[in-house]
Formats: structure tokens, C-alpha cells, sequence
């Protein structure tokens, strides 16, 4: 008998292990029918119009005001700010605060880079070719549209997480420097899920997630034209709202993001490192 439920349950064991096998086979075709499908598309990308009128621009000047003002606050004196997690540079916290009778509730990490600016940060991270060179949760990202020089539309295919459901966005980056009083300037990349009629939500074959990330890069260095990389450090503030489709309990999708911010930061910030390393210093 005990040799019987044995031999069971390792049929049960093999009888899943294939399942699960034939399950990624069959994700890995359709995601090879989907990227011939995506390069049958027109290649040049859509033209938009000047960024003040593309369709996106209102709701990225939204999030850019919001984000801003969350940046400029001090969140080791502010006590609606409660930390969550640190690891030297790298600070993790949350923030519970109403607008407009609505709770808003947000996930921020700072951290600082050394040798790098805020221009150099926001170029490694709104890059489409540079983002495939760090990321590795990425299959494919597809340009959809372009809709100005520093705006564009993209279709993003990851990677699958087995066993969880392939996942796939569409949203816009949107890359702008901020006007101030600072020396050098800071630069913003805000990446926000939308809608796009060449790649409807259902008919890609995965489960479509929604975001809204912000990368907010700050300059720090008291010299107007520093000559050497020691000189210059990059303040990063960071969050990220992701909802990864289907269903997910809200608690757990928080906790997979506290322990993914760091992992993030880390990985950026040293691909970033190395990238500009020999480079003229830009700002």
C-alpha cells in the first residue's frame, strides 16, 4: 500500500512537471507568433504633434506635478512618511496622505548614485534599446508610436513567471527635464499604462497589467562645471504602481514590491555606473 501511494504520488509529480512544461512550450509559440505578428507592423513609427498638444501630454504634466511635489519633501522629518526598509543609501518608505477626498497611497524609494547626473539616470532608464541591456524581466518591447521626441508608445511583452500568466503592457514614457533654481537640472521619466488600437487589451493572448512609474533624477554638486565624475552624484526617487492583471491580493502585491524596489535600484544604478563611465559628463 505505501509502496502504491508512492508510486502515485510521483506519477502526480511527472503528470504536472509535463503539464507545466507543455504549458511553456505553448506560451513561448504564441509569444513567437506575436513578436512576427508585431513585425509586420509598419515599422516607421506614427508621427504626433508638437508635445504640448500630443494626448498624453496633460496626464504626464499631472503626474509630473504630483511626483514633483512628493520629491521635494523630507521624508526623515515628515511624519506622514513611515520607512519601511534601508540598506545603506537605499531607503524604502511609505505614504498615506488625502486629496481631494481620496487616500492616497504611495511606495517610494530613494537612493544615491555615485559618478553619474540625473540626465545620464533618466536617458539609461527611458532608453528602449538601453532598457533591454539591464532589464531581464523583458521578452519584447515594440515601438507603437512615437509622440514627440522624449514621448513614445510601447508594447511590452515579459517575461513569463511560472506559474503566474504571462503578462504584457501597453504605456506611454515620457522623458522631460524640470525648470528650477538648482545648478544643473533635474530630469523626470514617468511611465504610465494607455490604450493603443493596435494592440487591444485580450486579443494578445496574455494578461494585461497596468502601471504608472516614476524615476525622478536630481543632480547633486556644488560646482557649476565639475571635470571629473567624483565631483557628481545622482538623488534617484523612485515609485512604481503596478497592477499585474487578474487577480491579486493588494497585500501581496506591496510586499513583491518592497522586495523588488531595491533589486531595481541596484541593478539600474550599476548598469548606469559602468554605461557612463568613460563618457563626457552630461547634464
Amino acid at each position: 500500500k505505501q509502496w502504491y501511494q508512492r508510486r502515485v504520488a510521483i506519477t502526480a509529480g511527472e503528470d504536472e512537471f509535463f503539464d507545466a512544461i507543455e504549458s511553456t512550450l505553448d506560451k513561448m509559440a504564441s509569444l513567437e507568433c506575436d513578436l512576427e505578428k508585431l513585425d509586420l507592423k509598419e515599422d516607421k513609427p506614427d508621427k504626433g504633434s508638437d508635445k504640448s498638444d500630443h494626448r498624453m501630454y496633460n496626464q504626464m504634466q499631472e503626474l509630473i506635478n504630483k511626483y514633483t511635489e512628493l520629491a521635494k519633501q523630507d521624508p526623515e522629518s515628515d511624519k506622514s512618511w513611515q520607512p519601511l526598509s534601508k540598506s545603506g543609501v537605499l531607503k524604502i518608505y511609505r505614504k498615506e496622505e488625502e486629496k481631494n477626498n481620496v487616500l492616497m497611497d504611495y511606495l517610494v524609494a530613494t537612493t544615491i548614485v555615485e559618478g553619474v547626473t540625473a540626465a545620464e539616470m533618466a536617458d539609461v532608464f527611458h532608453s528602449k534599446e538601453l532598457k533591454l541591456k539591464w532589464d531581464h524581466t523583458i521578452e519584447a518591447d515594440k515601438l507603437l508610436e512615437t509622440l514627440d521626441e522624449h514621448c513614445a508608445v510601447y508594447h511590452q511583452i515579459l517575461k513569463r513567471v511560472w506559474p503566474t500568466a504571462q503578462r504584457d503592457m501597453v504605456y506611454a514614457s515620457h522623458k522631460q527635464q524640470l525648470e528650477g533654481e538648482e545648478i544643473h537640472p533635474t530630469w523626470i521619466v514617468c511611465n504610465v499604462s494607455c490604450e493603443h488600437p493596435s494592440t487591444p487589451e485580450g486579443t494578445s493572448g496574455y494578461t494585461r497589467a497596468t502601471i504608472e512609474v516614476v524615476l525622478y533624477c536630481q543632480t547633486i554638486c556644488d560646482k557649476p562645471n565639475p571635470t571629473s565624475r567624483s565631483d557628481i552624484k545622482c538623488k534617484v526617487t523612485y515609485s512604481a504602481s503596478v497592477n499585474p492583471g487578474g487577480w491579486a491580493p493588494s497585500a501581496a502585491v506591496r510586499a513583491i514590491s518592497q522586495r523588488e524596489y531595491p533589486k531595481f535600484l541596484k541593478k539600474i544604478s550599476s548598469f548606469t555606473i559602468d554605461h557612463v563611465k568613460k563618457s563626457p559628463i552630461k547634464f
